[in-house]
């Protein structure tokens, strides 16, 4: 017989996740961040527009951001409750430009310097980027995934912690360019079929083990991840990556 759920809750049957697995997770992302000293300095200046689309990444990523210390992000107000209907947008797709219609009205009106959208349940993430010519342009998802793998690799090798048995993956159908940034530092590339789960796949086979360290992977269509502790794409490390990034290129008067 089906139980009650007062019943299964007095035999102590259901555990409720709480605040320790929100807050633990959120500690783990901020060992995340590559140089911190470049959010703290750009912190004043920088404003970021945030899109969830209607999704699970209005919490999450606002509080990541906040806590690893940009002090200007701005929701799309129209976008930021959940609606089953996303009645905003044709499609609540980060890879379609239409999907940030509104988000580049408010950065028009706020001179923000940087966009990102996540998809609803916050697993993929899009960027657009203020250039120069005051325009807002959309990144294509090996744009970004070359950008992260290039910055990542790049701060590691300046503060000498690239690990010698270091890997980054990437999938078949995702840009070579990717090998030529992983050859520049000497770190291997492994390549997969298409699929996360195949990325999340070599994690468990050669980091976990201990063999080799899980540095950063990716795929063209919008999925990043770095640390282990997810093994799927993850909007939320994502999107504090994206934006630090950009808060180290705003220090050198560069955008993404």
């Amino acid at each position: 017989k089906p139980m009650q759920k007062s019943e299964a809750l007095e035999r102590g049957l259901i555990a409720e996740i709480g605040a320790e697995l929100d807050d633990a997770y959120i500690n783990s992302l901020k060992t995340l961040l590559v140089n911190p000293d470049a959010v703290a300095k750009a912190a004043d200046s920088m404003k970021i527009v945030y899109t969830p689309l209607h999704g699970t990444g209005n919490k999450p990523v606002r509080r990541i951001l906040r806590e690893a210390g940009f002090k200007n992000v701005l929701v799309v107000p129209e976008q930021e409750l959940p609606d089953s209907e996303f009645s905003t947008v044709k499609s609540p797709n980060p890879e379609e430009k239409e999907a940030f219609e509104l988000a580049i009205s408010l950065a028009k009106k706020e001179g923000a310097d940087l966009i990102i959208g996540t998809d609803p349940d916050c697993d993929r993430v899009g960027v657009v980027v203020k250039s120069f010519s005051g325009e807002y342009e959309v990144l294509t998802g090996n744009q970004t995934g070359c950008l992260l793998l290039e910055y990542i690799l790049s701060q590691m090798s300046a503060a000498g912690t690239i690990p010698n048995n270091g890997f980054v993956v990437k999938t078949i159908v995702t840009s070579e360019l990717a090998r030529k940034i992983a050859e520049y530092y000497n770190v291997e590339l492994i390549e997969v079929l298409t699929g996360f789960k195949f990325i999340g796949e070599k994690i468990k086979e050669l980091h976990e083990t201990g063999i080799k360290k899980y540095l950063f992977g990716f795929e063209e269509s919008y999925g990043y991840l770095a640390g282990t502790f997810s093994r799927d794409k993850d909007a939320v490390v994502a999107s504090m990556l994206i934006c630090e990034m950009a808060a180290y290129y705003k220090n050198r008067g560069m955008s993404l």
